[in-house]
């Protein structure tokens, strides 16, 4: 039996085929195979691109899938189409909310839990809290659309100009710059109640009718309220941001974290559970989930790594796999590798039609490390490619974290993006905790889904990872996740004594990470890269 979970019709249209039979499963988001960043669909496009490629993952075709579940209840015009397709095959429909826990519960290793998801909204609401058990999902607590605090916080995030959908990490980047000086004046806008239900004052609302159809969440014109116009102009990209705007981004997350803690506190005493499971697109936001590690309210933590739209699809088919049929469970999301992979030969075609000068290299790894600790950018195209927003090590960019000046070089000259964006850390997991603060036993921080603060030993040895608050978005690397990756970590430690490499997802700023030899070669040519090493092939630039 093939079952097949279909989400992101409002943004990051995605999809999850489940082989029940042979239990396995494959992922893919249309962004990677499209190149159009939280692909939105648009009219008359071929909705099968990324179902295909599931197909092909798990060989089987269209034909063979026996259920299609979509993730979303609203009316949205592609569901025709979708049926269109699917003209013999069952339609099941799953609540939004529902399928962001059922992704995050169903993927983690917990029998039972708490689960909290919040949102920005969808299906009429935003979020909720749930207890997790077994096979079973029973939620006890909605939060409506209108009292959503992941709307507000993307609200905030367009009013400092820093974009919209998706652009929420910058507004959390730029908080750890400014205090949080409007941190009262937002929790006198917005009461938690005994049970977990938020409101949110008038002031904080605003009309949202226009954002539910497809494609509305991009229109930023309609995101605003009156607490932001109060507080200070909206501020338009190009626009020099200034201490007030610093402190907005600062207060918004630090309200947000309280949010969480609230809740989570609510929902512990509701479940009884030392267990947290985490979705929705605010458990995006690495530095909230870091408060909730540090909180010592569970003794386990998982956030789902794509706990945004792009894991709904996820989410869909294993609620109808588990929740609807009651199937046992036998799915843990380990690692997040289920992209395409591609052969050396694929990649010497792509080498030869780009024109570059290239060779073969006999060790990639000591290449690598090699041009790492002599301060190059080395593009990394190796294996599958990741699923979400993070690059685990697969599609990565990186660079020597003990140069203070990396940070900058890389904002400036390979991402083209704002001065104030922090990057990443790969540390190998043994090493983890001479560098950050951090309970191991909590959770598994291989997903970059956690901020942890940094020891004083990173911040002297590794400043071009670590935050202005002091803090880093940490992965750790295992030898039996992806022993490539942890081998050339390994290898650099060697040659400059630091387990730890600088790790950017590789893309250009407005595009999605590199799936294919071709998106590689295009990115490297036209970002400040020194060296690219795909597969066992290397290009430099002289």
């Amino acid at each position: 039996m093939f079952v097949l979970g279909v989400g992101g019709f409002m943004h990051d249209y995605n999809c999850a085929l489940i082989d029940l039979k042979n239990k396995k499963i494959a992922i893919s988001e249309a962004e990677r195979l499209s190149r159009k960043k939280h692909h939105v669909i648009r009219e008359g496009e071929d909705l099968t691109v990324p179902i295909k490629k599931c197909c092909e993952d798990l060989n089987c075709k269209i034909k063979d899938i026996d259920v299609v579940v979509f993730a979303h209840t609203d009316n949205f015009a592609c569901k025709e189409e979708l049926k269109s397709i699917f003209k013999k095959t069952k339609i099941v429909e799953v609540d939004h909310h529902l399928c962001h826990a059922a992704g995050a519960f169903y993927s983690s290793p917990y029998k039972e839990a708490l689960i909290l998801s919040m949102d920005g909204f969808g299906d009429g609401s935003s979020g909720l809290m749930a207890k997790g058990q077994g096979t079973k999902i029973e939620e006890f607590l909605r939060i409506s659309d209108e009292n959503s605090f992941g709307l507000e916080y993307l609200r905030a995030t367009v009013h400092l100009g820093l974009g919209g959908v998706g652009a929420e990490g910058k507004t959390q980047g730029l908080a750890a710059y400014g205090e949080p000086s409007i941190f009262e004046k937002y929790m006198n806008e917005i009461e938690i109640k005994s049970d977990g239900e938020i409101i949110l004052s008038e002031k904080l609302k605003s009309d949202g009718s226009l954002l539910t159809q497809e494609g509305g969440y991009l229109n930023t014109q309609y995101l605003t309220n009156q607490f932001l116009n109060d507080y200070c102009p909206r501020r338009f990209s190009g626009e020099e941001i200034t201490k007030t705007h610093m402190d907005l981004a600062a207060s918004v997350q630090k309200t947000l974290e309280t949010i969480a803690i609230e809740l989570s506190k609510i929902g512990k005493q509701k479940v009884e559970s030392d267990n947290l499971v985490l979705s929705g697109g605010v458990a995006m936001n690495s530095s909230m989930n870091g408060v909730l590690l540090q909180s010592g309210l569970f003794k386990k933590i998982f956030p789902l790594p794509m706990s945004s739209d792009r894991g709904v699809g996820l989410g869909a088919a294993l609620y109808y796999v588990h929740n609807v049929l009651g199937e046992e469970r036998f799915f843990v999301m380990n690692d997040v590798y289920f992209g395409g992979r591609y052969s050396d030969k694929e990649i010497k075609k792509a080498l030869k039609k780009s024109g570059l000068k290239y060779r073969k290299l006999d060790d990639p790894i000591n290449a690598a490390s090699d041009l790492l600790a002599r301060g190059k950018i080395v593009g990394w195209f190796q294996g599958r490619s990741e699923m979400g927003a993070r690059a685990l090590g697969n599609r990565s960019i990186l660079a020597d974290p003990r140069d203070p000046k990396m940070k900058d070089i890389v904002n400036k000259k390979v991402k083209h993006r704002e001065w104030f964006r922090p990057f990443a850390p790969s540390v190998l997991e043994d090493k983890a905790s001479e560098y950050f603060e951090f309970e191991p036993s909590i959770a598994d921080l291989s997903f970059m889904t956690f901020t942890v603060p940094a020891k004083e030993k990173a911040r002297s040895l590794i400043p071009a990872v670590v935050h202005e608050d002091y803090t880093s978005r940490i992965q750790t690397v295992k030898r039996e996740t992806n022993p490539l990756y942890y081998e050339l970590i390994s290898s650099f430690e060697k040659k400059s004594g630091t387990p730890v490499i600088f790790n950017t997802s590789f893309n250009d700023n407005g595009e999605p990470i590199v799936e294919t030899p071709s998106d590689a070669i295009r990115t490297f040519t036209v970002t400040g890269m020194d060296a690219l090493i795909l597969g066992n092939y290397l290009v430099e630039k002289k």
